[in-house]
């Protein structure tokens, strides 16, 4: 079966909520056609021709964690939802993290998705 339609599921210890949400945000980063989905050891990486989305989850902080590929000087960062990670060590690819631990995190976090798969 080809990884962009593999079911993926968080990790087992993630609460149902993030499951919950984690099916939404999977379905907003996969809405853009052919897009392949790995889901590795420490994140679930979305690419086209590049990487362009890696997901990581926090259970202990009830979040989930995006990585775009995105320039954070094009953004207007946002405490507790978004973070400038250039130089810092992180899993995955992305210079942009977005937070997500709701539905309305996940909305506003739409326009950032789709810019960084306009990109790729």
């Amino acid at each position: 079966m080809p990884a962009s339609v593999r079911p993926r599921r968080p990790p087992g210890a993630a609460p149902a909520r993030l499951q919950d949400l984690y099916a939404e945000l999977d379905e907003a980063l996969t809405a853009w056609g052919e897009v392949e989905v790995a889901q590795l050891r420490h994140y679930i990486a979305y690419r086209r021709m590049v990487n362009v989305a890696s997901v990581t989850f926090r259970p202990k902080h009830e979040a989930i964690l995006v990585y775009l590929k995105i320039d954070p000087d094009t953004v207007e960062l946002e405490e507790g939802f978004s973070r400038d990670m250039r130089g810092i060590g992180h899993l995955g690819t992305g210079d942009l993290e977005v937070r997500i631990a709701s539905a309305a995190d996940l909305e506003k976090a739409g326009p950032l998705i789709r810019r960084a798969f306009e990109a790729a």
